[in-house]
């Protein structure tokens, strides 16, 4: 394993920005100066940058395992301001994509997924989450997508997103104009997040072609179904993006999915199936991987400080990306999809079940549960 990290500034949190009046999308105040076109042509892509956050949201409750949320409240304006921060740092250091963990806006509600029945910490805290999760549209969405513009930077975004129904967890890659190239909602939140979150849609699995190679998302628990590999690794991925909450310290042998162990290899395994650069953001450890079944990842160890050590970089060759839509000879193709569909056991029932289809929570389901 090759260790490669620049060593970050320190961080003050900045004053609260003045709220402004929502703004359109692409509303003038939102124009870039420049078009991608014009950015990108000054940038040197056989070395493009790649930087994955690993420092906590406002408010997120430490040390990284911590599930304490007494006196604790979400802070949604503080977190995308501390995320402008960060965005500003990485671009100063040479960055070109940056990415943030699952849900980093406004944090992973650690406690989520618990053995009470009914789920305590919804009881608890859900309407303060909805109260902080962004509307599409929203002042503190136009701030992030500002920030891509900002920075001239791809920006690879996750946060809860609200609608006036349902909430969602939601990935985002913004153009360095500020262009959406990618808005999609995590197609089946894992294990009780299913209590807090609104399924996705299959629809959403797209892989976007830009000028520093095919881009592509997922998230956390996404990354073990064959649903979503499978459709996004047949787009053929140059650099995927891949989200989790938290990776604690290696070794801890008390965890099974939240195990650092468990992640990385879920990631090196993709990046190797896939061929892609992958980068591999949650808060405690990142990781990313050049290309394919190269083993020479880079990440922080694991008693780096987040004052330190808030980011992780890596710079790769975008130059030698493929950059090809579609390998019939693939295995991840039309033809190994037929022989999965032709190799499925005759003996297994085809009963749909209940949990892959569609599955929706309300708004209003949640704030009758909550108790706060």
């Amino acid at each position: 394993m090759a260790f490669s990290i620049r060593t970050a500034i320190s961080i003050a949190l900045a004053a609260s920005l003045t709220v402004a009046s929502p703004l359109a999308q692409n509303s003038p105040s939102q124009r870039a100066k420049r078009s991608d076109e014009d950015i990108i042509s000054k940038w040197d892509l056989s070395n493009i940058t790649l930087a994955a956050i690993r420092s906590p949201p406002v408010n997120w409750p430490l040390p990284i395992l911590s599930k304490n949320w007494d006196g604790v409240k979400f802070d949604i304006n503080a977190t995308v301001d501390l995320g402008l921060q960060y965005m500003k740092q990485a671009a100063e250091h040479g960055a070109n994509l940056v990415a943030f963990p699952e849900v980093w806006f406004h944090g992973y509600p650690k406690g989520v997924i618990n053995e009470d029945h009914p789920n305590s910490w919804l009881q608890k805290h859900a309407s303060d989450y909805i109260d902080n999760s962004i509307v599409a549209g929203d002042v503190n969405w136009n701030k992030l997508v500002q920030g891509a513009i900002d920075n001239e930077i791809y920006l690879a975004l996750s946060l809860s997103e609200k609608d006036t129904i349902h909430l969602f967890m939601t990935q985002l890659l913004i153009s360095p104009s500020g262009k959406i190239l990618i808005h999609r909602h995590k197609i089946r939140p894992g294990g009780r997040e299913r209590e807090l979150w609104t399924d996705g849609k299959l629809d959403d699995l797209k892989v976007v072609t830009t000028p520093i190679g095919r881009i592509g998302m997922l998230s956390c628990a996404e990354h073990t179904y064959p649903e979503a590999n499978f459709i996004m690794q047949a787009q053929t991925e140059d650099i995927h993006i891949g989200a989790w909450p938290l990776t604690p310290p290696f070794g801890n042998k008390t965890l099974d999915y939240e195990a650092t162990e468990v992640i990385v290899s879920l990631a090196h395994s993709y990046a190797n199936i896939g061929n892609t650069a992958f980068v591999l953001t949650s808060v405690g450890s990142s990781t990313i991987y050049p290309g394919g079944a190269n083993p020479r990842w880079t990440r922080n160890n694991d008693d780096d400080s987040y004052t330190d050590v808030p980011i992780v970089y890596r710079s790769v060759n975008s130059t030698a990306f493929p950059r090809i839509t579609y390998n019939a000879d693939n295995g991840v193709s039309w033809a190994s999809f037929q022989n999965i569909n032709l190799g499925f056991p005759t003996y297994i029932p085809q009963d749909m079940g209940t949990n892959v289809p569609w599955h929706q929570v309300t708004i209003q389901q949640l704030t009758d549960m909550s108790t706060v």
